[in-house]
């Protein structure tokens, strides 16, 4: 299939229900949950009943092709209804291509969705049902339709849809996946775990609560089939998806530190850094209390903010200043006067940036520290900035946890932890680089795992800089190094990084076939790609099979480190 090419697939998946797909096999644009690159398809529903409806037509980039194919399968003078999952800004184009072509069709959507529609329409009339989880749709021949608002912050008015006829769930959001394949079911269920997952991490994971909180909705269902948004329909893997996101929830709520982060957002680029932020915070080991300050109660703001020891605020600058909602959160903090929290300062702007001044200027007055110099990106954030955003909330992440373990006393090491510190790895440093993101880590805990292919494994932290490229198909090298000069690099690659500095700067490398750096004065190299990887308590596991590899000096010994105890690096 070409990586250029868009289309749409077109399969019967029930009763009178048809999936239309709409495909593309590279990444779409600079977020966050598109860093596999492994494409994404947009999945959309008809359900032709007495009445027919479409459940989540696709984002503008498909308009032309998705139309084409809904002509294949319907005279869209039948269209009665348009149900949307969610609202977004980018499926304006192909709501009112529809609209245009079908002027009797009724929007079906969760409150909040309502008023986006009429201003999308200004000028015209439009027909609106609003489901606010009591009222049912009867489409005929059996497709009784049952709605579940399962608003949050990044798509407050996120509506799931139910057909009793078939037992479909239309998740939009929940549960999908941004890869592209000819795969229209999840048959392979357990080989989706790691692109599930990362999905996982960067979208629903900031908002853990809210995901439990339509995980509890949703339990009440006799469910065959998720219909999702994203990906391949999980018809196979159902039950142990919906445990996964119960497991990985609680995993999140559960976690002894809690940082709100508060933002708004005025053309989605703060709403970017902010999902970068959260998977930097979650990836740190902390909990995340995802607050979109366009659509939260003051009250809401100030309850995440009292259980929070810290907090970030994200905002654009709009005519010189800060929008209202970041005003509103703003006061709030202020009023609590806790200035024992660690705070922090993000967004976008176009020109001047007049908002972080103000806010971090407020902030500076009341006594708050900061955990970061104020983040700022200019218009839309590009992969490398992304990957800086992603750091810099892990450095806060850590700060916290840092300060919370000087507070209490740790105990001294038990024989046990003792014993374990006695198992000796060989010193290497990891250098993994995807697009224009690049970065490195000092490693012990790496051993070879197999012989035919030859492959290793390597045990990484969750909040390591290098975790997010190490994913299914990612690239690295393996740079052993020799007795006596590891222990530069040693003390090198302890000491904190600032997010995206070059971790080689005063180090002379090389670039290996696979485009990742090979240290010159390394006793060997091995050039790697991951084939999987497992998730291990507080960290990853990643098998990957060696494709190069060289020995630079035959006439020295690897540089192996001794731990005190199997309780610390």
């Amino acid at each position: 299939m070409s990586e250029n090419l868009r289309d749409v697939q077109i399969l019967p998946i029930a009763t009178n229900t048809t999936v239309l797909r709409s495909r593309s096999w590279t990444r779409l644009r600079f977020e966050i949950e598109y860093a596999l690159a492994r494409g994404t398809t947009v999945n959309s529903y008809l359900i032709t009943g007495d009445k027919v409806a479409i459940v989540d037509p696709p984002a503008d980039t498909f308009t032309e092709v998705y139309l084409k194919a809904l002509g294949q399968c319907l005279n869209l003078s039948q269209l009665d209804y348009i149900i949307l999952g969610h609202f977004s800004p980018n499926r304006v184009a192909t709501l009112k291509a529809l609209q245009e072509l079908a002027p009797q069709i009724t929007f079906v959507c969760a409150l909040p969705a309502a008023a986006d529609l009429r201003n999308t329409f200004p000028e015209q009339e439009i027909k609106i049902m609003t489901m606010r989880g009591k009222e049912t749709l009867d489409l005929g021949k059996g497709h009784q339709l049952k709605f579940i608002p399962t608003p949050s912050p990044r798509w407050p008015a996120g509506l799931c849809s139910y057909d009793q006829q078939t037992q479909i769930l239309f998740t939009d959001k929940l549960f999908s996946t941004h890869i592209c394949s000819d795969e229209i079911f999840d048959e392979d269920w357990d080989i989706l775990k790691d692109d599930q997952r990362y999905y996982y991490d960067c979208l629903m994971a900031p908002s853990a609560t809210h995901v439990q909180a339509a995980l509890e909705k949703l339990s009440e269902l006799q469910v065959r089939m998720y219909a999702t948004g994203h990906g391949p329909l999980i018809r196979y893997g159902l039950i142990e998806l919906t445990n996964a996101y119960e497991e990985w929830s609680r995993s999140q709520t559960e976690r002894e530190i809690t940082v709100a982060l508060l933002y708004a957002s005025a053309y989605g680029n703060t709403a970017t850094l902010a999902q970068a932020m959260g998977l930097g915070l979650t990836k740190g080991g902390v909990a995340v209390e995802s607050i979109n300050c366009e659509f939260a109660t003051p009250e809401e703001i100030k309850a995440a903010l009292d259980k929070s020891e810290g907090f970030l605020i994200g905002s654009p600058t709009i005519g010189g200043n800060a929008p209202t909602p970041i005003h509103t959160a703003l006061g709030i903090v202020l009023s609590l006067s806790d200035t024992s929290k660690l705070a922090g300062v993000f967004g976008s702007y176009g020109w001047s940036g007049e908002a972080f001044d103000l806010i971090e200027g407020k902030l500076r007055d009341a006594g708050y520290r900061f955990g970061f110099e104020t983040f700022k990106a200019k218009f839309k954030p590009s992969d490398v900035t992304l990957k800086e955003c992603e750091e810099t909330a892990t450095d806060f992440a850590q700060t916290l946890r840092k300060a919370r373990k000087l507070r209490l006393p740790q105990p001294a090491a038990t024989p046990m932890e003792q014993a374990m510190g006695r198992i000796v790895g060989s010193v290497c440093v990891l250098t993994a680089k995807q697009g224009e993101v690049s970065t490195g880590m000092l490693g012990a805990w790496v051993s070879q795992a197999t012989f035919n292919p030859p492959g290793i494994s390597v045990a990484i932290a969750k909040d390591r800089a290098i975790e997010s490229l190490m994913h299914s198909g990612g690239k690295f090298v393996l740079n052993i190094l020799p007795e006596g000069n590891h222990q530069e690099y040693m003390k090198h690659f302890r000491k904190s990084f600032a997010p995206g500095e070059d971790r080689f700067a005063n180090f002379s490398t090389t670039t290996a076939d696979n485009g990742c750096l090979i240290l010159t004065d390394a006793l060997a190299y091995l050039e790697c790609l991951v084939e999987k990887r497992l998730e291990c308590g507080d960290h990853w596991v990643v098998y990957a099979t060696v494709e190069s590899g060289k020995l630079l000096n035959k006439d020295v010994v690897t540089a192996v480190y001794h731990r005190k105890a199997g309780n610390h690096y």
